[in-house]
């Protein structure tokens, strides 16, 4: 059995180390592991295990979701070498692990959503600048057929008559038009108030972290002190 480290598996998988790193501590008890001198190193077959975690994140799972389907896959074993029983585990630093892999997920489903958001935003903004365009020719259409009416009669009776039908129907469409602006500046509103919103979330996510980092900082010179 060939055993491999973080840094072989992400050269072979194609994964950023750092994500491989974090892929390791999220899912430690799926993947089959031993301390060879200072570094944890994994059997070939875990690059499965990898490229599997890989794929569900990929579909949209979130991490608990991940754990479930893996539990279902694979079975849950640890590897420990025999110099490195009796040896404490340092808890704090696994918890730090997980809650940073799990604080990465969330602030980049955070991004994702201000993107989606702001291609939203977009998409509204053009539809409102055609919403005006259109408005402004029905206007100049309606000038221009009050103009053909005021001229002299010349049996043009049938001409009227299309015209009237044609003015009736651009006079409904205004109204549809009305309605249609009213309800995506509601809509448009309502975006806005979401995105500063999130926007607000996003910042006190950020303190959040700053604050879980340092606390875990201090616990952490405790303990070494």
């Amino acid at each position: 059995m060939k055993w491999l480290s973080v840094a072989d598996i992400s050269k072979i998988t194609m994964i950023p180390a750092p994500t491989a790193r974090r892929y390791a501590a999220l899912f430690k008890d799926f993947l089959p592991s031993r301390k060879i001198g200072r570094v944890t190193k994994y059997p070939d077959s875990a690059v499965e295990i990898f490229k599997r975690i890989v794929s569900l994140y990929n579909e949209g799972l979130v991490t608990t979701e991940i754990e479930q389907q893996l539990r279902a896959e694979y079975p849950r074993t640890i590897e420990i070498s025999p110099s490195e029983r009796g040896v404490p585990v340092q808890p704090s630093m696994n918890i730090q692990a997980e809650l940073s892999g799990a604080f990465a997920e969330m602030m980049d489903k955070m991004s994702r959503s201000l993107e989606v958001i702001a291609d939203q935003k977009s998409i509204i903004e053009e539809q409102r600048e055609d919403i005006y365009k259109l408005k402004k020719a029905f206007v100049l259409l309606a000038r221009s057929q009050k103009k053909i009416k005021a001229l002299p009669q010349i049996d043009i009776r049938s001409i009227t008559e299309e015209y009237d039908e044609r003015t009736n129907a651009l006079e409904q469409k205004d109204v549809e038009l009305e309605v249609a602006t009213a309800e995506l500046a509601q809509e448009n509103n309502a975006l806005k108030h979401k995105l500063e919103v999130m926007e607000a979330e996003l910042i006190r996510l950020r303190k959040d972290r700053r604050d879980m980092e340092n606390y875990f900082l201090d616990k952490i010179k405790k303990m070494k002190g």
